[in-house]
């Protein structure tokens, strides 16, 4: 027993010395402690927000009209600014956080697979109409975060569901989402069109047999989910369309924008709409609820330089 005991002793107090070794060398200890994430608060000021970054952020131009855009299109959604250990921002929006540039280099389809906060930007969308031909892979607003849509209006086919209300559309009753002003903001477009579809009943045909709204689905050819499946898209008659994959692709580089009523296409935008379009992978029957999409080019083109004329 006596021998038992003192090996109990030994072994305690050398328990003892190694944690007092390990404490003493912790304390002392001259490699750094990663830095924990920074978190910069969101007060209703882009401008402030920014700021309040380190210097090596002030240097990106887009950053304040994106943040402005997101602010702008939904409303209480961005809450701060997180800076990592590796020095990667990340915006804290809808309760979940987003990388705001990966760094990556990429091109139009990986971009379209597998884009950040800033991807969705990289082309800024021509407000301008009639719109003609367009450059190659000029596609403004078809890249999209989908966990970004996931945290605004429903991370599945069923909670998307439950947000989705019908909405009255130029005679149509539709689904469409009732977070963020989506479905006010089709109805509202409905209201702009029924006085001009009054004047002019020959365009009343593209609105006519609607090819549908929310359906949960990846784009064909990708891996990423289309707007329709946030109920927050609507593709008008499909027998007026031109879509990109339905031609040639020698075709993607002539076509023209110019035969689409003009004044179907401003109405969808007045209300936040994009117009499908204007993408080099055309889809002209399609529109989609992309506010910041819009309060982003409203910023660019306010913002864009004058000549000596003024313009």
């Amino acid at each position: 027993m006596h021998y038992v005991a003192g090996l109990l002793r030994r072994g305690l107090a050398f328990f003892l010395i190694s944690l007092l070794a390990f404490l003493v060398g912790s304390l002392f200890s001259t490699e750094p402690a990663s830095s924990p994430n920074q978190r910069f608060e969101f007060h209703d000021d882009i401008q402030a927000l920014v700021l309040s970054l380190p210097d090596s952020f002030h240097y990106d131009q887009k950053l304040v009209p994106i943040l402005a855009a997101l602010a702008a299109a939904y409303p209480k959604a961005l809450q701060a600014l997180e800076i990592r250990s590796d020095q990667r921002l990340f915006i804290c929006l809808a309760g979940q956080k987003f990388i705001y540039d990966d760094g990556i280099t990429k091109t139009s389809e990986q971009r379209l697979d597998h884009p950040d906060i800033k991807d969705m930007f990289h082309d800024t969308y021509p407000l301008a109409n009639p719109t003609d031909r367009l450059p190659k892979d000029f596609d403004p607003g078809r890249y999209r975060v989908d966990a970004l849509f996931m945290a605004l209006y429903g991370d599945s086919e069923s909670a998307v569901a439950s947000n989705c209300v019908v909405a009255e559309f130029c005679g149509n009753s539709v689904k469409f989402n009732a977070r963020y002003g989506a479905a006010d903001a089709l109805r509202a477009v409905s209201a702009g069109l029924t006085p001009l579809l009054a004047q002019k009943p020959e365009i009343r045909s593209y609105v006519d047999k609607l090819a549908g709204t929310f359906n949960w689905r990846k784009v064909a050819g990708t891996e990423s989910l289309s707007n329709h499946s946030f109920a927050t898209a609507i593709d008008l008659n499909v027998k007026k369309a031109a879509y990109w994959r339905w031609v040639p692709p020698s075709q993607l580089e002539t076509f023209s924008r110019k035969n689409w009523p003009t004044e179907i296409i401003e109405t969808f935008e007045r209300q936040g709409f994009i117009w499908g379009g204007k993408w080099w992978h055309f889809d002209t029957m399609h529109f989609e609820y992309r506010p910041e999409i819009i309060a982003y080019a409203k910023s660019a083109m306010t913002s864009a330089p004058k000549d000596k004329s003024g313009h």
